[in-house]
């Protein structure tokens, strides 16, 4: 049995071909398992029931409720929907927890691209504790639009993407200025 097991073992190293086709058929192995993985994570966006979403304690609305369309996911994008989205977000951000925590609220709301941005960020240096009023500054053809969103350490942008099911951020920019 123990030779058998060698026997399989040492095949690969037999030739630089054999272990060439041993490495890609891993590879594509190892990606039909990530993809399978991907297809079942809970992470399509901010509408997802159960996943956390941003909040803090001066902000009443959560975005998963102001973001979701009443009408499926073939309803257009709800500015008024985006303003609040923009604004429970920016208090999410702004809440100075630990930074696990802060990530794995902020994450579920954002593109993959912003969460892995963020996944770097010390959110103890993000000088904003508290947010105020926001408004939409730029509906970017209806699928984008921008939110500027009022905190204590002066305004923050932040750009959104209507995926047909919510909001997610895809950018936010502190000390940005309103355009309009």
């Amino acid at each position: 049995m123990r030779e058998q097991i060698r026997t399989w073992l040492r095949w690969p190293l037999y030739s630089p071909q054999r272990l060439a086709a041993v490495l890609i058929a891993l590879v594509v192995v190892l990606c039909a398992i990530s993809a399978l993985n991907t297809g079942s994570s809970p992470r399509p966006g901010p509408a997802g029931a159960g996943q956390p979403s941003p909040a803090a304690p001066d902000v009443s609305t959560s975005p998963s409720a102001t973001s979701s369309p009443s009408a499926g996911a073939s309803a257009s994008p709800d500015l008024d929907g985006a303003v609040a989205f923009a604004r429970a977000f920016a208090a999410a951000w702004a809440s100075h927890t630990e930074p696990k925590q802060w990530y794995a609220t902020l994450a579920p709301s954002c593109t993959e691209r912003l969460a892995t941005k963020l996944a770097t960020t010390d959110p103890s240096r993000i000088k904003a504790t508290k947010v105020g009023s926001a408004k939409v500054t730029d509906t970017g053809g209806g699928e984008l639009t921008s939110a500027a969103v009022e905190t204590d350490a002066g305004q923050v942008s932040i750009g959104m993407v209507w995926t047909g099911n919510g909001w997610l951020v895809r950018d936010i920019e502190p000390g940005a200025q309103a355009v309009g």
